[in-house]
C-alpha cells in the first residue's frame, strides 16, 4: 500500500470524527428533510499525478423541502483546493444519478499540485447550490 493511501485513510478517518465542512441547503430551503451532503473518500492516491475517488448524494438543483419534486443539479463541479495557492482547481463535472442524485467517479489530480494540506470539494452552482468539503492532506510526489 502506497504512503499516500494510508494518509487518505487517516484523514478520512479523522473528518468523520470531526465532522467535516458540509453545506447542505440554502437557508430559504433549509428544513429537516435536506439531508446533508457528504464527501466519502474511497481508495485514492493523494499525491501529484494521483487520483481521487469519491461520491456524495443529494445533489440536487432544490431539495424542494415543501413538497415540490426534487430534481438533479445539472451544474456540478469537483474541485481540489491547496492550502498554499488557494486556487480552486476543477478536476471534474460529474452528473448526479439514481433517485439519490449521486455523484461518484474517480478524477485525475494534476501533476503539478503543490503537497500539503488541501479542500476537495463537490459543488452544484445551481439552485441551492448544494455542496461539501472535506480536508486532504496531499502526499509529496515520489
Amino acid at each position: 500500500m502506497r504512503r499516500g493511501r494510508v494518509r487518505l485513510v487517516t484523514a478520512g478517518m479523522l473528518l468523520m470524527a470531526l465532522g467535516g465542512s458540509i453545506t447542505g441547503c440554502s437557508a430559504s430551503s433549509a428544513a429537516g428533510s435536506c439531508a446533508a451532503k457528504e464527501v466519502r473518500l474511497g481508495d485514492s492516491d493523494l499525491r501529484p499525478g494521483g487520483e481521487v475517488a469519491l461520491s456524495v448524494d443529494w445533489m440536487w438543483r432544490t431539495c424542494e423541502d415543501t413538497g415540490g419534486v426534487p430534481q438533479a443539479s445539472d451544474d456540478v463541479v469537483v474541485t481540489i483546493t491547496p492550502s498554499s495557492t488557494g486556487t480552486a482547481v476543477v478536476l471534474g463535472r460529474p452528473r448526479p444519478e439514481g433517485p439519490r442524485f449521486r455523484v461518484a467517479g474517480q478524477f485525475d489530480l494534476p501533476d503539478d499540485l503543490p503537497a500539503g494540506d488541501a479542500v476537495l470539494g463537490v459543488h452544484s452552482n445551481d439552485g441551492d447550490r448544494a455542496g461539501a468539503d472535506v480536508p486532504v492532506m496531499i502526499s509529496p510526489a515520489d
